[in-house]
């Protein structure tokens, strides 16, 4: 009989943190469900516990095992793999509420529909760093890129051809930003039971990472173009904004360890890419301290302030400035 929700579980090294993660899954009051655990080539432990689990719920828990081929193809995997009606993704270092998989069941099954979106918690092991509460608007669609914190329908993610980009950043940037603009059966939620844990090892964490680390950020923009200019949706408002934006975050993240000079290369490649694609992106209203609606304020200042520089031309002062501070 077919389980109402398939949920894939990426593992890779995460032998510390994966019977919490997997824990937390099990404790929720919902069951009608699959766990699909992929261990993707780990080293540790991880595999040894997967299987464990594996022999002591059966009719609950598919473990598979492949040669490490990286997140963006595991999660693919798993949605080929997957027998749901819905598919829901959880990150191995990460953990749920006990009423997370009731809520976002019930929130899709109520209204029919292909995506549910909603917030998160920042965690650490003692506390909680800060939380995303998602507001009911247009922007929030956009807030949270990552395919946690939401479910989806899987035949509509399957007539899509919705699937993660195999890329070292942006996969999940480039699965929703198609999911969000095919269909218009989304509601956000006002709920926040999906616990983003702050692990220093993990390799989402990219902190370590500079422009030096020569991440394919411009074959992620190219082919999030490519997808929304084949569907139509490239001229949009808060489309043109978002690329805006993390182009702007993009460097503003990457630079905290890189060479000032660098920096500023990285910045006319990209902001060069911007005038290719979007060339009245500067125009944009959603460029400004109170808009768009349901965007946080520092990332609107962030925008506002980072191309008020490049439109004086103060960017490479800006970066000399901005490498000093952060060494």
């Amino acid at each position: 009989m077919q389980k109402a929700v398939s949920i894939i579980v990426p593992v890779y090294n995460a032998e510390d943190t994966l019977v919490r993660c997997v824990e937390s899954i099990l404790s929720n009051g919902y069951s009608d469900y699959e766990i699909i655990l992929i261990d993707d080539g780990s080293s540790d432990g991880s595999l040894k516990i997967l299987t464990a689990y594996g022999e002591k719920y059966p009719d609950t828990i598919r473990i598979f095992h492949q040669e490490n081929q990286g997140v963006a193809v595991t999660r693919n995997t798993g949605i080929g793999y997957a027998e749901g009606k819905y598919v829901m993704f959880i990150y191995c270092d990460d953990f749920v509420d006990p009423d997370y998989i009731a809520i976002f069941v019930g929130e899709i099954e109520r209204g029919g529909l292909d995506i549910v979106i909603g917030g998160y918690r920042r965690t650490t092991d003692s506390k909680t760093l800060f939380e995303m509460r998602l507001a009911p608007v247009e922007w929030s669609k956009y807030m949270v890129m990552a395919p946690w914190a939401k479910i989806y329908r899987l035949e509509f993610l399957a007539t899509n051809g919705i699937l993660f980009l195999d890329n070292d950043i942006g996969e999940d940037v480039y699965f929703n930003l198609q999911a969000i603009h095919v269909t218009e059966k989304i509601v956000i939620i006002d709920y926040r039971g999906y616990n983003w844990f702050y692990n220093e090892k993990s390799v989402s964490n990219t902190s370590q990472k500079t422009i030096g680390s020569e991440l394919h950020v411009i074959r992620l923009l190219d082919a999030c173009h490519a997808k929304l200019t084949e569907k139509g949706f490239e001229h949009q408002d808060l489309v043109e904004y978002y690329f805006t934006r993390y182009i702007v975050w993009y460097l503003l993240f990457i630079g905290k360890n890189s060479d000032h000079e660098r920096m500023h290369a990285e910045y006319a490649r990209l902001f060069g890419w911007l005038d290719e694609k979007f060339p009245e992106y500067r125009r944009n209203a959603n460029i400004s301290l109170f808009r768009p609606e349901g965007e946080t304020f520092a990332n609107r200042v962030a925008v506002y302030v980072f191309l008020t520089i490049s439109r004086l031309n103060l960017a490479r002062f800006f970066f000399w400035v901005y490498s000093i501070k952060l060494k």
